[in-house]
C-alpha cells in the first residue's frame, strides 16, 4: 500500500510503498477514505511531540472496515466509521470513568503509532465509532481532533442558553466549528477572526470582531460569560479581559507551543477559570458526529489530493483557508 513516511523531524515526509497491516486480534484494518491535516501534525513533524520516528504521520481520519481481527463483533468488513485521534487500555481509573483522553497507556496514531496518512491503518477496535448515515467521511474524520474536543470544552464550561460565549480563531478549523457547537447548545456567539474571513464567520456566529485588540469591543456587546480560547498564546490576554466577572476559559488552543505570560490579577480579581481541555472522550465523539448527522453543526473544510499533503503540512502555520483541511486518500 501507499503511506507516507517521516523518516526525520522537519524533512517532509515521502510517500512510499510499505506493507498493508494485518488484521490481528482485537484489531480492524481500516481502508482511509479521508485524513484530517491538523496544526498537531505540524507540530510532529517540526519534532514539538513525542514522536517515534520512522512513522506515518495522521492522526485524523475515516474510513470503510477492510478487516476484522480475532474478537472483534462489533464491526465488519464495509462499516463506516470514524477513529479516535489515540489508543487507550480500557481499563485504568480514567478509562472507566469516560476519560479516555487522560489514559497513562494512552497512544497517538502518527505519533506512538502509525498513523492515517496511507491508504490503511491498523486500529484497536475500542478507538473506532461507526458514522451515522449522511455524515460525509471528510468531516467524520476530524470529529474526534476537533469536533468531540469542542463538545467536552462546553459541557465543561456548562455552556447554557443565557450565556454569551467568546471564540477565537473563529475562522479556523476548530474555530468555526465552536462558534457552531456553542449556537448548537443555545449560547449566543462572539466570534473573534480577521478581517478577511469576518464575513464568511458572520453567516455563524451572532457578533464578529476583527480587531486585534478585540477586548474593549467585547465588553460593548456585553462581555464574554466563557470563552472557547483556539488560539492560545497570542490572543489569552485579550480574551481575559474581555470576560465578565466569573466567566469559564475552556483553553484548547496552542499555536506557539512557548510558556505563555499570564495576568494572574486579571484572574483573581474577576474570579476567572481556566479550564484546560486536551482531547474529548469516545462519547463526546459519538455526540459529535450526532451534531454532524442532524445538521446542529453544518462542517466547515475544503478537500485536497493525497499527493498534496507534504504541501499542506509544510505551509500549515502561515495557511489562510477557511476551516479545516482534508485529503482524500480512498473512496
Amino acid at each position: 500500500m501507499k503511506a507516507y513516511i517521516l523518516k526525520n523531524f522537519k524533512e517532509l515526509p515521502i510517500l512510499s510503498d510499505v506493507e498493508k497491516p494485518k488484521a490481528t486480534p482485537g484489531r480492524v484494518v481500516v481502508r482511509v477514505v479521508a485524513a484530517g491535516v491538523c496544526y498537531r501534525d505540524h507540530l510532529a513533524w517540526q519534532g514539538f511531540q513525542k514522536v517515534k520516528l520512522p512513522t506515518t504521520p495522521g492522526h485524523e481520519f475515516a474510513g470503510v472496515v477492510e478487516e476484522v481481527g480475532e474478537g472483534v463483533t462489533e464491526f465488519k468488513p464495509g462499516d463506516a466509521v470514524a477513529g479516535m485521534i489515540f489508543e487507550f487500555c480500557g481499563e485504568c481509573e480514567y478509562c472507566r470513568t469516560g476519560r479516555e483522553y487522560l489514559c497513562r497507556s494512552r497512544r497517538v496514531y502518527g505519533e506512538d503509532l502509525p498513523g492515517a496518512f496511507a491508504e490503511y491503518i491498523s486500529v484497536d477496535r475500542k478507538s473506532l465509532v461507526k458514522i451515522p448515515p449522511g455524515v460525509p467521511f471528510e468531516a467524520a474524520s476530524y470529529a474526534a481532533c476537533v469536533l468531540s474536543t469542542i463538545v467536552r470544552a462546553v459541557k465543561k464550561m456548562g455552556v447554557a442558553p443565557d450565556r454569551q460565549i467568546l471564540v477565537t480563531g473563529a475562522g479556523g478549523g476548530v474555530g468555526i466549528h465552536a462558534v457552531q457547537v456553542a449556537k448548537a447548545y443555545g449560547a449566543r456567539v462572539v466570534a473573534v477572526t480577521s478581517p478577511a474571513k469576518a464575513e464568511f464567520v458572520s453567516k455563524y456566529a451572532d457578533h464578529v470582531v476583527t480587531n486585534r485588540a478585540f477586548s474593549e469591543e467585547v465588553k460593548k456587546l456585553g462581555g464574554a460569560d466563557g470563552a472557547i480560547e483556539a488560539v492560545g498564546g497570542p490572543t489569552l490576554e485579550q480574551t481575559l479581559r474581555a470576560l465578565n466577572w466569573g466567566a469559564k476559559v475552556a483553553l484548547i488552543g496552542n499555536v506557539d507551543p512557548q510558556p505563555t505570560p499570564v495576568a494572574l490579577g486579571l484572574l483573581i480579581l474577576k474570579e476567572i477559570e481556566i479550564l484546560p481541555v486536551l482531547q474529548g472522550s469516545k462519547r463526546d465523539l459519538d455526540e459529535a458526529l450526532q451534531l454532524l448527522a442532524t445538521g446542529a453543526v453544518k462542517p466547515v473544510y475544503t478537500v485536497h489530493g493525497f499527493s498534496e499533503l507534504p504541501r499542506l503540512l509544510e505551509e500549515t502555520p502561515r495557511a489562510s483557508h477557511l476551516g479545516r483541511r482534508v485529503v482524500k486518500i480512498g473512496n
